[in-house]
């Protein structure tokens, strides 16, 4: 009992700072934060935090070849794409929004492992696909307004991290989960390092305001979040771990709003319980891979 206590904490503590961490983004922009430079900081020194954490804990070790390849390649393409997508989201289109979008992966997950031959796709599975897709398109209010390029980029962000976690599943299987998470930030710091030094836009000439919620976002969401997630998955279980991780967008909806006063819209809130409602028929009847988030 006081382990699956122990597990449920943890997977709290990281639902609630992955929550967190697009309102924190937000904050960092207001300090003229670059997207490239955020993202280059957060995956270095988080790289740099859990390889000490592995380290001191004599768990620093390489995968064999293949993994570590895969690995590399999640980070250095897969994540750098997805975290591109899903933080420059943020700037386009309200909080809450790109939240319940990017939510929308363990739907596109469940048909890609079908497609794939994975997962057969049952009644009830097959209801979470459509009540999914119809908070998506509740969410993303197309009759309402144009489907704007922040929703546009949160899509692009749900369907990219779809791609990493069916490409990074059999690793996970394979390769401890805080281990497999520094080679891949390791990984994803080295892309926007290159692609900030080509185009000029790593400056890092910062306020301590900016450095600050860069700080936090690195730290808190990131070191601290994923931690805490695959510790707690350990614990309880890839189902439970989902379920709890619900608590991820509804925390960026409440902190949002509370910020940001970035309300949503009787349809939108309709959509995004629907959205959330069929996550957790596939968390509790699927197959999916129980994830750290991005």
């Amino acid at each position: 009992m006081r382990k699956d206590s122990l597990g449920v904490f943890l997977v709290l503590v990281s639902a609630i700072a992955f929550g967190l961490m697009p309102v924190f983004a937000r904050l960092a922009y207001s300090y003229a934060v670059g997207v490239d430079e955020l993202l280059f900081i957060r995956f270095g020194f988080a790289f740099l935090i859990v390889g000490g954490i592995l380290a001191a804990s004599r768990r620093l070790v390489l995968p064999r070849r293949e993994d570590l390849l895969i690995l590399i390649g999640l980070g250095a393409l897969g994540y750098f794409v997805q975290s591109t997508l899903y933080f420059t989201s943020v700037i386009y289109a309200p909080v809450a929004i790109v939240a319940l979008i990017l939510y929308t992966y363990p739907v596109f997950v469940t048909l890609g492992a079908f497609a794939l031959g994975w997962e057969k796709i049952s009644r009830r599975l097959a209801a979470a696909l459509i009540i999914a897709l119809v908070g998506l398109i509740l969410v993303a209010n197309p009759f309402g307004n144009p489907v704007g390029l922040g929703a546009m980029l949160a899509l692009g962000a749900s369907v990219t991290y779809t791609l990493y976690i069916l490409c990074g599943s059999r690793v996970l299987r394979r390769v401890d989960g805080v281990l497999a998470a520094f080679f891949v930030m390791g990984a994803a710091s080295f892309s926007f390092g290159v692609d900030g030094a080509l185009s000029g836009s790593i400056r890092v000439e910062w306020s301590f305001g900016a450095w600050f919620w860069v700080a936090v976002i690195t730290i808190l969401c990131t070191v601290i979040a994923v931690t805490a997630f695959f510790l707690g998955l350990s614990k309880i279980g890839p189902s439970k771990s989902s379920l709890i991780s619900l608590i991820e967008p509804v925390t960026s909806i409440l902190a949002s709003t509370w910020l940001f006063g970035n309300a949503l819209t009787v349809s939108q809130w309709f959509g995004g319980l629907l959205i959330l409602a069929a996550t957790a028929i596939i968390a509790l009847y699927g197959k999916v891979e129980a994830l750290a988030p991005s």
